[in-house]
């Protein structure tokens, strides 16, 4: 029996808004159904327990089921887990965490996308032969939508890009072809694959790191950032769903359980550390006079007053 366990975090750091504290929740649901879902946290993330209809569900033998394990208000993060048992091929499904709130902002508005992620596998060569019956072929994953309206879903029309990140693959054909010029690209100090796709009317980019690590911390919005300077992908669009989880052809018993820290105060959080980090700078440098100070001190509350007027409820 192969056994497989994810844990990664999803966390909105609130900067200018301090969270109120509360317990985790006791239970969640069990998400069982094709199309299941479950809100948390008030809304700031939807955990989604998704079986493809036409090349899944429709051809697959098995089941899935998902389920959140705690949400910590103050900290902002979740854990969660899915299990699974799926035969044949193509793609079965995808358990996947969902931020919803703060998003929808023009890319060239966002300064950083943070997250952190930690997963293993248990009971699993590390080594895996794709063919060999019950092993997991799946991906681990990000994925960042893009779109040209900012109150679009990544199944709109108006979806302009699809953007993965594999932090595991194990078996699964990217789709389209591999970038070769250069082969190997870094970003944020690890080495990563790109192949270059597209779906029905949008464009999709799959980075696969070459080292597949089992603990990531890094900046999504370096992706972004290379795409834009290196493969023309437009910042002047808006980022309408950042997703993590992931997607099994096959395998059996899966257990994942997720934490992962998204920053969804972008702009403000950017603004606001940029200037404190350059005012600190020249304190201890000595620029900083006690007249400067003042100043500085009024123009740091004129930002969080901002902040605060225009924060993601």
């Amino acid at each position: 029996m192969a056994k497989f366990a994810l844990a990664t975090t999803l966390l909105v750091l609130s900067i200018l808004v301090s969270a109120t504290p509360t317990s985790p929740k006791a239970t969640f649901r069990k998400l069982t159904g094709s199309w299941s879902y479950e809100k948390i946290g008030d809304g700031q993330y939807t955990l989604h327990n998704y079986v493809y209809r036409n090349h899944g569900n429709a051809k697959a033998t098995g089941s899935q089921t998902t389920q959140a394990l705690s949400y910590d208000q103050e900290k902002k993060s979740i854990s969660w887990k899915t299990e699974y048992n799926w035969d044949g091929n193509f793609v079965k499904s995808y358990a996947y965490i969902a931020l919803e709130n703060g998003i929808r902002k023009n890319v060239n508005s966002i300064s950083e996308i943070p997250t952190s992620w930690s997963w293993k596998y248990d009971s699993v060569p590390n080594s895996l032969i794709a063919d060999v019956p019950k092993l997991p072929i799946a991906d681990v994953s990000y994925t960042l939508w893009l779109s040209s309206k900012p109150d679009s879903s990544p199944e709109s029309p108006s979806r302009t890009t699809e953007v993965r990140i594999w932090l595991s693959n194990r078996g699964v054909k990217p789709t389209g072809l591999r970038v070769m010029d250069p082969p190997i690209i870094d970003i944020g100090g690890l080495k990563w694959g790109l192949y270059n796709g597209k779906g029905e009317h949008w464009h999709i980019f799959t980075f696969i790191a070459t080292s597949q690590p089992k603990d990531y911390k890094g900046d999504l919005k370096l992706f972004l950032t290379y795409l834009s300077t290196s493969h023309k992908v437009g910042l002047n669009h808006y980022l309408v769903a950042v997703q993590a989880g992931t997607k099994p052809f096959q395998g059996m018993y899966t257990v994942a359980s997720m934490i992962a820290l998204v920053d969804h105060n972008h702009s403000y959080r950017s603004r606001y550390f940029d200037y404190y980090h350059l005012h600190c700078q020249d304190s201890r440098s000595g620029g900083f006079n006690l007249w400067f100070g003042f100043i500085n001190i009024i123009k740091w509350l004129t930002v969080v007053a901002e902040a605060q007027r225009f924060k993601v409820q």
